[in-house]
């Protein structure tokens, strides 16, 4: 069939304008987040932070196609299960084991000295499909310190862990000076879309509803393995996993966590 001039015009106008709403739609998505520091019982400050867009965790950048093999395209739901201020030596194996059972990968973001003290679960972190992203030495605020402390509390984890190629940052504080450095040691900082709050200890119900009511498609969840008790995330985690796995979820590491 023909079609004339003006017409096509018309045509290729058209699918180039959905094409690039399609785009700003992708990249632009953003949301807030915070947590607080490890054994607190905490009041937690407020602080506006940048959550790692879809485009980020489905590896599409500015002027770059998405990856045709990224599983988070090929149909299913797929949702980013985060575990912070571990290994600990008493509830990280208790993860570990729950993942296992729903053959389940995410990534924890260890915090250097934890890691030093519990060399053998970092190794059985990874030895079990996981990813490990670096969540600081000694889990201060990055935001209050200069760019030789950041790069410092960086440098100092991946000694420990081995090289790592995202970083989050404590309680969400992050500006220019944390990103600069980041990028420069060849991390992505990554945040999260889903906070199961379960640093202030609300009870595993709170905790499980509180992954499960906002989870969608790319969900990346915020939980803790480490910094204080952690019975009660445990006790959600298996409802989450249970849960979302009959749902048609599967739980996938980072792309940008190798």
């Amino acid at each position: 069939m023909r079609i004339g001039r003006r017409a096509g015009r018309t045509i290729v106008a058209a699918v180039a304008c959905a094409t690039a709403l399609s785009l700003v739609s992708i990249e632009g998505q953003t949301s807030s987040a915070s947590t607080a520091a490890p054994g607190q019982a905490q009041a937690r400050t407020q602080t506006q932070t940048q959550v790692l867009n879809a485009a980020q965790v489905a590896g599409v950048s500015k002027g770059k196609a998405p990856r045709k093999a990224n599983k988070a395209r090929r149909g299913g739901k797929v949702a980013y299960l985060t575990f912070d201020d571990g290994p600990n030596a008493r509830f990280t194996p208790q993860v570990l084991s729950l993942l296992k059972q729903y053959n389940a990968k995410a990534t924890f973001f260890m915090i250097g000295s934890s890691a030093k003290a519990n060399p053998a679960l970092v190794r059985r972190v990874r030895a079990q499909g996981h990813a490990i992203g670096n969540h600081t030495y000694s889990h201060p605020w990055l935001n209050k310190l200069s760019a030789a402390g950041i790069r410092s509390q960086l440098t100092r984890t991946d000694a420990v862990i081995g090289r790592t190629t995202c970083m989050r940052p404590p309680g969400g504080f992050v500006n220019n000076t944390v990103r600069k450095v980041a990028r420069s040691q060849g991390k992505s900082v990554v945040m999260w879309s889903v906070d199961t709050r379960d640093w202030a200890r609300p009870g595993a119900g709170v905790v499980s509803r509180n992954a499960l009511r906002p989870a969608r498609n790319g969900s990346i969840i915020l939980t803790h393995d480490g910094g204080g008790p952690r019975q009660q995330t445990i006790a959600g985690l298996r409802t989450v996993l249970k849960t979302m796995t009959a749902q048609g979820y599967r739980f996938e590491k980072l792309p940008a966590c190798r």
